[in-house]
């Protein structure tokens, strides 16, 4: 019958549907894809909390940079005596006063200096106080200038932070001067300010006054990167669309491995290719290209991130049907109309976050910039000029004596790391944003 019932057993109300579901192994099958499956996710697990720990401790550092005083290992508060120095016992002269026993400095991070003494005890009677710092720099001694008797304390301003001074007191009467007492060297503790990395526009960590405003590093890197992808865009989507549309399925097979091979070179012989190979050729046509400028690492980046770009966007070209370039075909269209109005718009999500990655990964190359671009932390527009980047801070830092854990040198490089890894990020969900937003799905 054509409607009939069949027999046999009918499945228990409830039984989960078992299609689709893997076969359950047994014995020795079943206990070597458990342990498969527990050593993937121990590798899983590791790999998130070695993530979560690097940005931890990056988002620490980088924190510290901007709450704590930095003393260069020295401490900014001393106390001299006149017996250290072999004073004590010093016989005054008749017309002079004695030396200051003991002199006590405290510096803070507001530039101050409070120095305070104790009056002599032997010689002639105080009538005032001299009291000097070295080096003067742009410090304000008003306070401490032409000291009455009575007062036995003042208050340099203006002192420079991270620089080292030292500070003399000695007593005055009349026509005399008692011998001065000068304390050992102290530094005068420096705190940066989070408003103050932001909007300077002066980065100088080895010089006293020291500034760290991230614009330059920031500009440098910006300007770099963006003169990269003037040179990897066009020859990279170029380079896919040859792949994808032109190129036969043989050819496509040799060439695109060989594009891919600029990928592997390491980016120390970039580095040196662009020193001594393109900055020659730029000199030769201007004489203001400096030996180190950031014209030369843009050129030779830009050929390093070629292969991303041509790889990815060939990739979304590929991916697109090809029914709609037979239909394109049926409607007239030729090859480079095809290229150009069809694959391309619909595979525009893939070209856009292939640029962006590879903007990325232009903005985080470190050796090249390192060795081609120089070391130059002024802030400047001239891509013929040396200029800094952030990671050539960081690996110049890294390389020098300045890198000694406790002072703001050292901290500075969280926090330019933080930076780049914040903006790094943001690139990276730019890129997801856009392929979620933009992407073409066919059935």
């Amino acid at each position: 019958m054509l409607f009939g019932k069949t027999t046999g057993a009918k499945p228990a109300v409830g039984d989960p549907p078992t299609a689709g579901l893997p076969l359950k192994g047994s014995g020795k099958k079943y206990l070597l894809e458990r342990i498969v499956k527990w050593v993937l996710f121990l590798l899983a697990s590791v790999s998130v909390l070695t993530t979560v720990a690097i940005v931890s401790v990056l988002l620490f550092e980088g924190v510290r940079f901007f709450t704590s005083d930095f003393y260069e290992n020295r401490p900014t508060e001393r106390v001299a005596t006149s017996e250290a120095e072999g004073l004590a016992g010093a016989a005054p002269s008749t017309l002079s006063p004695g030396s200051i026993p003991k002199v006590q400095v405290r510096a803070t991070t507001d530039s101050l200096i409070y120095v305070n003494w104790e009056p002599p005890t032997v010689g002639q009677a105080v009538t005032g106080y001299e009291v000097s710092v070295l080096p003067v720099l742009n410090a304000d001694i008003s306070d401490c200038t032409n000291l009455p008797p009575d007062r036995i304390s003042c208050v340099i301003a203006n002192a420079a932070p991270g620089r080292s001074h030292k500070v003399t007191v000695a007593a005055v009467a009349g026509q005399g001067k008692g011998v001065g007492l000068e304390t050992d060297s102290f530094s005068v503790p420096e705190k940066v300010k989070w408003h103050r990395f932001l909007t300077d526009t002066k980065w100088r960590t080895l010089l006293v006054p020291r500034s760290y405003g991230i614009w330059p590093l920031l500009v440098g890197t910006t300007m770099i990167a963006v003169l990269a992808m003037v040179v990897a865009v066009p020859f990279g989507l170029l380079s896919a669309i040859f792949l994808s549309e032109y190129a036969h399925p043989r050819l496509r097979a040799i060439t695109k491995p060989i594009l891919e091979v600029l990928a592997g070179i390491p980016t120390v012989v970039y580095g040196f290719f662009a020193l001594f190979f393109i900055t020659p050729i730029l000199r030769s046509f201007s004489d203001d290209v400096g030996i180190f400028n950031a014209l030369s690492a843009a050129i030779v980046m830009g050929v390093m991130i070629i292969p991303m770009v041509s790889s990815l966007s060939e990739d979304a070209m590929r991916a697109v049907p090809n029914a709609l370039r037979e239909g394109a075909y049926a409607l007239g269209a030729t090859k480079v109309e095809v290229a150009i109005r069809v694959v391309l718009p619909a595979a525009l999500s893939g070209i856009v976050a292939a640029i962006i990655l590879a903007m990325s990964r232009a903005i985080g190359e470190t050796m090249i910039v390192f060795i081609a671009a120089g070391q130059n932390d002024k802030l400047t527009f001239n891509p013929l000029d040396p200029v800094n980047t952030m990671t050539g801070f960081m690996a110049t830092t890294n390389f020098s004596d300045n890198a000694i854990p406790g002072t703001a040198q050292f901290q500075a490089l969280f926090a330019v790391g933080i930076t780049l890894f914040i903006i790094t990020l943001c690139m990276n969900l730019l890129s997801q944003f856009v392929v979620a937003k933009f992407r073409e799905v066919y059935e």
